[in-house]
């Protein structure tokens, strides 16, 4: 995992030093490798996956089908595990690459591209192409909805793009975002899992980063039977705000589903009721592996939750009131993700603007600093992945003329955030299972 750039530890070294050890702790702990070794072992003549067991006897190749932030990491664990298996398959993320026996297609995220079209037609054309001597083994991890991407008959990827951009305007959370993402798609709320109904076995190991680790949201359940319904993408753009502002095609789209016109997305099938599923990891693990770097290091630290969603800003200030009453040398995790209602035309991402808020109640107390990091390393669209926020962060930005409030306004954190130098930066860490937000208590600021 690369490095966190050295440049955020100009100001108050000694805690900023800890809590990203606290972080590199954590993203440890939900590597890709480290994650399906945890849970997959080779064991005689299969794989034991959980507490289940999967025989490959009759089964004459492994084909891999990746998608997602992590697929790297996932498909070089599986490769390790299946040496002995004639392996081939494609992995769709974020970033060039290479890892063989497969194929690495670096597509378009957050927003798909064409990239993402044409991965997500050439893992259809896989899946279809899978015989009764094929095990099938699907990696999902985050990302893999932007990243994987085949527009239902009669869109296109402009319809696609757009209505994505304006359900993340507009603050969705991921579950109402990828109900309409799903009734858009070719390849999500299951159609992925119907086009391997000849596969022999069909294994699906998922690195989550969805609260509640729903395998319908993850991804907008590519492989999973779906309960939702054109009705529900409907009700999700009239809830939003956005049925005016997403491309007429989309609505007609949905529109003419509603009505039966076009088959909705499956709810049955053999590939649902025969494949195994297992999560290999999530944000729960990422806070405990937090909470015991720590409590390892001398310091009191506690998981709060693993489940935190809402407004960034909102959460900012629920966590800063929280996190009132600790001591010197206590630390409270929260680990989820929290949402932004864009209303201005700054830059940032929600872990950004958590910490600028954050700031803003903090300010004057220098005895609390708090962390929120995005775990793929990415927040937004900057080069940051979450930042620093303490008692001083106001202060230093009015130094250099700037309105943190008046950021927040124009959710321009980011700018704000970067002058001063409290932005995280590291890159993409080839995993991702949502934020982690540590806040602390200490006085040897330094």
């Amino acid at each position: 995992m690369k490095r966190f750039d050295a440049a955020v530890l100009t100001t108050d070294p000694a805690r900023r030093t800890f809590l990203l050890d606290v972080g590199i702790a954590a993203l440890a702990a939900v590597d890709p490798v480290a994650s399906i070794n945890r849970v997959v072992s080779r064991r005689g003549g299969g794989l034991a996956i959980g507490e289940g067991f999967l025989s490959l006897d009759g089964l004459g190749r492994c084909v891999v089908l990746g998608f997602g932030k992590a697929s790297v990491g996932m498909g070089r664990a599986v490769a390790a595990m299946l040496g002995d298996l004639p392996t081939t398959g494609i992995l769709v993320t974020n970033e060039a690459g290479e890892l063989a026996p497969f194929e690495v297609v670096e597509a378009g995220h957050p927003v798909p591209d064409e990239r993402s079209v044409s991965a997500g037609h050439r893992v259809l054309e896989a899946a279809h192409g899978t015989g009764p001597r094929d095990l099938v083994i699907v990696l999902i991890s985050g990302g893999g909805s932007a990243l994987l991407t085949v527009p239902a008959a009669g869109l296109t990827l402009q319809d696609l793009a757009e209505s994505n951009a304006a359900l993340l305007r507009s603050g969705a959370p991921i579950a109402a975002l990828n109900t309409v993402r799903k009734h858009l798609s070719a390849v999500k709320g299951g159609r992925l899992a119907a086009a391997l109904s000849d596969a022999g076995a069909v294994v699906t190991l998922v690195l989550s980063d969805v609260v509640g680790n729903s395998l319908s949201t993850i991804a907008s359940g590519p492989m999973v039977a779906d309960g939702t319904t054109f009705d529900d993408a409907l009700a999700v753009l009239e809830e939003y705000g956005v049925s005016a502002v997403v491309p007429p095609a989309v609505l007609h789209h949905l529109e003419a589903g509603s009505r039966g016109e076009i088959s909705d997305t499956p709810v049955d099938g053999t590939v649902f009721d025969q494949q195994m599923i297992a999560i290999v990891g999530d944000a729960r693990v990422a806070a405990e592996a937090a909470s015991a770097y720590a409590n390892e290091s001398g310091r009191r630290a506690r998981v709060v939750t693993s489940a935190l969603e809402g407004e960034a800003s909102d959460v900012a200030r629920r966590i800063v009131g929280e996190a009132r009453s600790l001591v010197s040398g206590e630390l409270l995790v929260y680990a989820g993700e929290t949402t932004v209602t864009v209303k201005g035309k700054g830059v940032g991402g929600r872990n950004q603007e958590l910490a600028l808020a954050a700031s803003i109640e903090m300010d004057g107390d220098d005895g609390l600093v708090l962390m929120s990091l995005g775990t793929d390393g990415i927040d937004g669209m900057n080069p940051a992945a979450g930042a620093f926020a303490d008692g001083s962060s106001v202060s230093r930005g009015r130094n250099l003329g700037l309105d943190a409030r008046d950021s927040l306004e124009r959710n321009d954190s980011h700018t704000y955030l970067s002058a001063i130098g409290d932005t995280v930066v590291c890159g993409p860490t080839g995993t991702n299972v949502g934020d982690i937000i540590l806040v602390y208590r200490s006085g040897d600021r330094g």
